[in-house]
């Protein structure tokens, strides 16, 4: 049972993250073609959208316990 529940996290949070860097990265393209250079704007995307995407894991859990 408690192997379930690890595993329904874990794939709660890779899918999260994975967002996340999906969504970062094409803000930070975005970016790149506008303000500052490709690489660096796409790399600080990414990793934004990394921590975006634990903020959400975090989110949907801590609603999770409410309900």
């Amino acid at each position: 049972m408690g192997e379930l529940k690890e595993d329904k996290n874990f794939e709660r949070m890779l899918e999260s993250v994975a967002r996340g860097i999906l969504v970062g990265g094409s803000i930070g393209a975005i970016a790149g073609w506008f303000f500052m250079d490709l690489q660096r704007a796409l790399l600080l995307g990414m990793l934004v959208g990394c921590v975006a995407g634990l903020t959400m894991k975090r989110v949907r859990d801590k609603r999770d316990v409410e309900d």
